[in-house]
């Protein structure tokens, strides 16, 4: 049945209202694609951390389902693939640090003296003093390059290693369940159209794999080779130019050209023109052997892409997420294109609606699906503002939630042996209110006076680890020291917001009293205005969000307490200071999932490494990974699994993006709220899915020049070749 339709002014030309057809849709394409970039941008650390997860899962995937198929578990599988790639990416990761970092001043110093050199010879041969100037321009820029990725690098140590870290655990779980996040996210797809996009998405991984092994291959004969001819010829620093080849043959284009100018330069300021020539020579003969012999046979069926596409792609990494973003753009890009083809013929809906000729169906679906996103969008950024514009409402509020789930138990056990529902409530808070205060002043008493000490203990540790490695760690003083500081300025800030930390307290242990006490009424009158349809499903989806907080609640709590009074004992029989500052932090940083305790447990073996003998360094570094292992592996994914019923890969990726989007409280929160919309999304689904009882005659008409109905779910869009109402 064809659905009435609006026809456009006869005023309006037939091209103009084809255009707008298509420029609507262009628009709100392009207007979902800012807003994710934007995200991206906001969330760069998750952002980063699941692009080098995916591209290191990638080249190693194949290892992984080649044990599958000869009868490992998937754990098992995924665990041997991952600590063999683990252990190439640490030593890789110690090149950099050991051998590249350390020289790169020197190198920026001989790259100095080479510039002047050039220009000293191109005055010498009485040279156009345009040449002189451009090789001054083209030498500068070299140099930024270096000296900026180096400093960047140190800058921003605390976010690199805590990406290397997310990555790290990210691509465990890639390897052990990567194929069933595929298939649960094409779930709702027809069986046809899902395995197309399966096909392609092995293809992809084949592919993409392949052009990341072939481009370590190649890196590395690269890399080898002009260390071979560095040494014959007697070039300093051949060793991290080497490995600063390597790395950079993961950029295309780029990363090659500068690289070998950097070694001529420094060829030229050390030995002069002539072993230049001989290493031009040479490196030619050599990538005229790579390209028409090596190149092909390495990458085979991996994937290729576009020159063009390349020089858009690596900016834009750049952009969004610096060093770590040019070596991820091209994977990431591929894996994109590999799959194009196949999501466009799942977004399309099959049989050609009536649209615009300018119009394919594929760009329709989207398009439509692209301004609801927007709006959902819209709805959640209205929420975070409104969330961090009243912090004195909205805080005690979800304060109190979490405190009424958490004792809600306790309620319930006090009302089966006898109390009333308001002196159970009262009994609990009661309680509660004494546990917060005593938390409250033992953190102030033991942790705000002594944070200083902490920072500056464990900032000594690193210092002496590093010294003890020849300064190769001095990657990690950065990060120590800039962690330090932000500790240091977290903890000054709540002290100097004691009063406003006051009256949070006090009103969420109120507020969660009265939760307690009239929630259950205060729900049941609620569900009183919703449609009859529909309560049953918010009943059940309410309850089931309520146990979702009280056992993340509860069992996080467990594992603080427990990890943190190790600690205490750990400390107080090796004798380390500063125990009770560190088990007041443990405690704390414990309920932000496997990240909080690395940072603990890190925390206290700096500390032993800058005042413990050699013995308690040793025993610290035991405990400190068993501790790891034990919670990250067994107690942590089993906590989480049966309370939140959230994959740990979701979890690692939550943490950041809380942090980005509420600061520390949204690292604390973030998971518990993730963990409800899990359990009660397919609720909120069904019920805002309903049919419609009539059309609402105040809902804005987007696209109603050209839709008069909304399609159902698989049905193609009964539409004309109109605009859009606006345009």
């Amino acid at each position: 049945m064809t659905a009435p339709v609006s026809r456009a002014p006869a005023i309006i030309p037939d091209w103009l209202v084809n255009l707008a057809a298509l420029g609507w849709r262009v628009i709100a394409i392009a207007g979902l694609l800012v807003v994710l970039w934007l995200l991206s941008g906001l969330l760069w650390m998750v952002t980063a951390s699941i692009a080098i997860a995916i591209v290191i899962a990638a080249a190693f995937a194949p290892f992984a389902l080649r044990l599958r198929a000869r009868g490992r578990s998937r754990t098992a599988a995924a665990a041997i693939v991952w600590v063999a790639a683990l252990a190439i990416l640490t030593g890789a990761m110690l090149l950099l640090t050991v051998m590249l970092l350390p020289s790169l001043a020197a190198m920026v110093a001989r790259m100095t003296d080479g510039i002047a050199a050039l220009q000293a010879r191109v005055v010498e041969l009485n040279l156009p003093p345009v040449i002189g100037r451009d090789a001054q321009a083209l030498a500068d820029q070299l140099r930024a390059v270096v000296a900026g990725a180096a400093s960047d690098i140190v800058a921003s140590a605390a976010g690199v290693i805590t990406v290397a870290i997310l990555a790290a655990f990210l691509v465990f779980f890639f390897l052990q369940d990567g194929d069933k996040a595929w298939v649960w996210i094409f779930q709702a797809v027809s069986d046809q159209k899902r395995e197309r996009i399966t096909e392609a998405g092995d293809d992809a991984l084949v592919r993409v794999g392949g052009y990341l092994r072939g481009t370590t291959i190649l890196s590395a004969i690269i890399a080898f080779t002009d260390l071979v001819f560095m040494l014959v010829l007697g070039v300093p620093l051949a060793v991290p130019l080497a490995i600063l080849v390597f790395f950079s043959g993961y950029i295309p284009y780029f990363g090659g050209i500068v690289t070998t100018m950097i070694i001529f330069l420094v060829t030229y300021a050390s030995l002069g023109l002539g072993p230049v020539v001989v290493m031009i020579v040479l490196i030619v003969i050599r990538n005229a052997i790579l390209g028409y012999g090596v190149r092909p046979a390495v990458y085979g069926r991996a994937v290729s892409i576009h020159p063009a596409i390349v020089l858009v792609a690596l900016p834009a990494g750049f952009q969004l997420a610096g060093v770590i973003g040019l070596f991820a753009a091209v994977p990431v890009t591929a894996v994109v294109l590999a799959v194009a083809t196949a999501t466009v013929a799942i977004v399309d809906p099959g049989p050609r609606p009536d649209l615009p000729a300018l119009v394919p169906p594929w760009l329709d679906r989207v398009a439509q699906w692209s301004w609801r996103l927007l709006v959902a969008l819209g709805m959640a950024a209205l929420v975070v503002l409104v969330f961090l514009t009243v912090p004195l409402v909205v805080v005690p509020v979800v304060l109190a939630t979490i405190l009424a789930a958490t004792l809600d138990p306790l309620v319930r056990l006090l009302i089966r042996r006898g109390r009333g529902q308001g002196q159970a409530a009262a009994i609990a808070v009661g309680g509660g209110f004494l546990a917060v205060t005593a938390v409250v002043v033992i953190t102030f008493v033991a942790l705000l006076g002594q944070v200083e000490a902490l920072r500056d203990a464990a900032t000594t540790g690193a210092g002496s680890a590093s010294s003890a490695a020849a300064g190769t760690l001095d990657l990690l003083v950065s990060a120590v020291r800039t962690g330090g500081a932000d500790l240091v300025q977290t903890a000054a800030a709540i002290g100097s917001a004691i009063g406003s930390a006051a009256v949070v307290v006090i009103l969420s242990v109120l507020l969660s009293f009265y939760f307690l006490k009239d929630g259950g009424r205060l729900w049941q009158r609620s569900l009183t205005r919703v449609r009859p349809e529909a309560a049953g499903e918010v009943e059940a989806a309410g309850s089931r969000a309520f146990e979702v907080l009280s056992g993340y609640m509860i069992g996080t709590g467990a594992i603080s307490l427990v990890g943190a009074t190790s600690q205490l004992v750990i400390m107080l029989v090796l004798g380390i200071p500063l125990a009770l500052p560190i088990f007041v932090l443990s405690f704390f940083l414990c309920f932000i999932p496997y990240i909080g305790g690395f940072i603990s447990t890190g925390l206290a073996f700096l500390i032993t490494i800058a005042v413990g003998s050699t013995q308690d360094i040793v025993i610290m570094a035991v405990w400190t990974i068993l501790f790891n292992l034990v919670t990250g592996n067994i107690v942590s994914p089993l906590v989480y699994g049966k309370t939140v019923h959230l994959h740990p890969a979701v979890v690692l990726v939550a943490i950041p993006a809380g942090a980005a989007v509420g600061g520390i409280l949204g690292m604390f929160l973030v998971v518990p709220f993730i963990g409800i919309v899990a359990a009660v999304w397919r609720t909120v689904l069904v019920v805002i899915g309903m049919p419609r009882q009539a059309a609402d005659p105040a809902a804005p008409a987007v696209g109603a020049a050209e839709t008069a109905a909304e399609p159902a779910p698989g049905q193609p869009a009964m539409v004309t070749p109109q605009p859009a109402e606006g345009g």
